[in-house]
């Protein structure tokens, strides 16, 4: 289904042999966010995009929450219109990636807020019944990508 599928890098392909296939557009993240900004109408229906760089540009912010926000914004702006084309987006993280009572990434000895990018800005942030429009959801993996319970791993919308 497309949407966004997040998840740590280590799980890649090109790291571990039953690992996800990246999708064909690799871009930056501030690049994707200007895209979308600028109208998510001139994206092409059925692409897929690899949006890397969200873990450095939370890691480099002074004000995470702040930047946080931002990026839910446009992302949310551009969600309907992704969801009609069925776009897909994999975001890559460097760091590792928790879910409980809300959802983080770990990242260069510090924590960055993933739920105030990618649930609702009326919901409570909480990962297990929280989306974006555009729809992110926690998939478990096996215990080949070393996952258990569900508390680390990728999420998938």
């Amino acid at each position: 289904m497309p949407g966004y599928k997040i998840f740590e890098e280590r799980y890649l392909n090109i790291y571990k042999e039953d690992g996800i296939a990246p999708n064909e557009i690799k871009i930056g993240l501030l690049d994707f966010l200007r895209e979308l900004k600028g109208g998510a109408e001139g994206i092409p229906r059925l692409s897929s995009f690899m949006v890397v760089g969200i873990d450095e540009v939370l890691y480099l912010a002074e004000d995470r929450e702040k930047i946080s926000l931002s990026i839910h914004k446009i992302l949310q702006s551009a969600a309907t219109t992704l969801e009609r084309k069925m776009v897909e987006v994999q975001i890559p993280c460097k760091g590792k990636l928790f879910k409980a009572d809300s959802f983080w990434l770990e990242y260069r000895m510090g924590k960055y807020p993933m739920d105030i990018i990618f649930w609702h800005s009326n919901q409570t942030r909480n990962p297990r019944t929280s989306c974006l429009r555009h729809g992110v959801q926690f998939v478990k993996l096996t215990q080949d990508f070393g996952i258990q319970d569900g508390t680390q791993g990728a999420y998938k919308s």
